[in-house]
């Protein structure tokens, strides 16, 4: 009989180590990709400009009335943890600043909360 009671003993303290490594595993998530994913996604300006930033870091922008889509490219810093990220446009590494819901063309503009674009995600 104690060595039944034992058994299941062991085996609920089994289930129960199981059953918590699985839940702290699936709560502490990926930190790889966690911090530029915040920018992933498709988005609107106040003024009809379409931006697309992708996983691959390539980027597309749609100016409003126009049909043709510019392929280019978004960075958000070395190790992928920067606060704003930025869009590649005509030649230029750091053409547009995209941070906390707003797009700037000057790092300073951003900086200094002025001349803020709004955007949205879609």
């Amino acid at each position: 009989m104690k060595r039944n009671v034992m058994k299941k003993i062991f085996g609920y303290l089994l289930m129960g180590i199981v059953a918590l490594s699985m839940a702290l595993t699936s709560c502490s998530g990926s930190s790889s990709g966690s911090s530029d994913a915040k920018f992933i996604g498709k988005y609107e300006d106040e003024f009809g400009n379409k931006f697309e930033l992708k996983e691959d870091y390539t980027a597309t922008i749609q100016f409003a009335g126009q049909d043709n889509v510019n392929e280019t490219h978004w960075f958000d810093g070395p190790a992928h943890n920067s606060p704003f990220a930025t869009i590649e446009y005509n030649g230029n590494p750091s053409y547009y600043f995209l941070r906390d819901g707003f797009l700037y063309r000057f790092r300073e503009d951003m900086e200094q909360g002025k001349a803020a674009i709004k955007i949205t995600k879609k």
